[in-house]
């Protein structure tokens, strides 16, 4: 009995130093995780298999919000004959949970950058879910998670972009800005510039260059350990009021 009683404080110990433990964590990603409804689990890879799904890859972006719950999502950049797996992507988005990012010991709401690989060997699928876009890495399987776009603080000014994104598209063009941008182990942002714009001369690059001169991000991870790193951050603009990531 007394032994009983042993083991269930040292259980209790345990629980009490993990939640010691997330509410002192400073900085986390957010992450895919493992549960029922985490997107690597969520895709019905047998159905890809049947509908004729081949190898393919694809890249999406979404916001995470502090309930891990998804909200503004799109998918891009597929691979030819990616069809079935983008829109299976796409529907799974809307309903999975991710494990929510955390910011100065807060969860917090974030822009998630990510790689989807299906794989078919055999007939038999194996897929990947990377969260970084990093051509490298993604080929290498390395252990990267990018920085993660803070959305939910003062300083960001995203909310403007919509209407300043529309009126530098007044002609009837749509546009995509790619920008290079380099944060330190805490996600502090040292620089950035836009590598790509398309079309030039619309205004775009300058649009994203105001928006993101105070951006904020949730440090990038490798290894599980907080890095220095220059990513890029793709960005779609359309000529309706509402911003699309590309």
């Amino acid at each position: 009995m007394r032994t009983l009683a042993f083991l269930i404080v040292a259980l209790l110990s345990v629980l009490d130093l993990a939640k010691l433990q997330a509410a002192e964590a400073r900085f986390r990603p957010a992450l895919i995780g493992n549960g029922p409804n985490a997107l690597i689990n969520v895709i019905d890879t047998k159905k890809l298999v049947e509908k004729g799904q081949q190898d393919a890859l694809l890249m999406f972006s979404c916001f995470v919000r502090r309930d891990g719950k998804v909200w503004g999502y799109y998918a891009y950049r597929e691979t030819p004959g990616s069809k079935w797996l983008k829109k299976e992507v796409e529907n799974r988005l809307t309903g999975c949970r991710f494990i929510p990012a955390i910011y100065n010991g807060e969860k917090t709401e974030v822009m998630v950058l990510g790689t989807v690989v299906l794989l078919v060997r055999d007939g038999q699928p194996h897929l990947r879910v990377y969260m970084n876009q990093n051509h490298d890495d993604v080929a290498k399987g390395n252990d990267f998670i990018a920085p993660q776009l803070l959305v939910d603080t003062p300083d960001w000014t995203g909310w403007q972009y919509n209407l300043a994104a529309r009126g530098a598209a007044l002609n009837g063009k749509n546009g995509w800005v790619e920008l290079s941008v380099t944060t330190d182990t805490n996600g502090t942002q040292k620089n950035f510039k836009v590598i790509l714009e398309d079309p030039p001369g619309f205004g775009f690059g300058t649009v994203a260059k105001d928006t993101f001169t105070k951006a904020k991000w949730v440090p990038g991870y490798r290894n599980g350990h907080p890095v220095e790193c220059t990513f890029d951050v793709p960005l779609w603009y359309f000529t309706w009021t509402w911003l699309q990531y590309r």
